[in-house]
């Protein structure tokens, strides 16, 4: 595991551009083994535990909206392609040669993306944070600190969000 990761929970972080991350006490770049013998937890942790959980809940809540989404344009998808395909048999039987059910064929194909474009991006976003959320447990687990989160989302008329966050720590010990 990356040792900086560690750092960007402790309160003793130094951060610049030009050196990266560097220890508070040390004035040196991260050189521990398992866990730091030095980390000081404050507000910095529990604020990071919170933006990671409240990403990984926001994300969470985009999957029904991204399998409607994409279900809703392949069936739209799949009639504008099976609907070119009989206007263009009925045209054939009538005598008449068309581009035009290719045409809208066509346009039903490029329809799909429109219905994997939100999936897809539901899917790697959920990864990611996924992956976020199980590497600070990981390392807060590391320390034996468990904590339970509640994520709660209002919405107004607007659409803008309001995001608040019950954070409780079960164990709290890490040294």
């Amino acid at each position: 595991m990356d040792l900086t990761k560690h750092c960007q929970l402790c309160e003793r972080q130094l951060y610049d551009i030009q050196s990266g991350t560097k220890c508070g006490l040390t004035n040196e770049r991260p050189n521990f083994s398992g866990k730091c013998p030095d980390i000081k937890f404050e507000t910095k942790y529990e604020d990071k535990i919170k933006e990671i959980n409240i990403e990984y809940e926001l994300v969470k809540r985009t999957k029904v909206i991204s399998i409607g989404n994409f279900i809703f344009f392949i069936t739209i998808s799949i009639a504008v392609i099976v609907g070119g395909y009989l206007l263009g048999t009925y045209a054939f039987d009538k005598g008449v040669i068309s581009t035009v059910p290719l045409i809208i064929m066509g346009t039903g194909v490029l329809i799909l993306p429109l219905a994997s474009g939100p999936l897809n991006k539901y899917r790697w976003g959920m990864k990611i944070a996924r992956n976020k959320k199980n590497e600070l447990d990981e390392l807060l687990a590391n320390y034996n600190i468990q904590y339970s989160i509640e994520v709660i989302v209002n919405k107004d008329l607007h659409g803008n969000q309001d995001i608040t966050t019950n954070l409780t720590f079960q164990r709290k010990h890490y040294r």
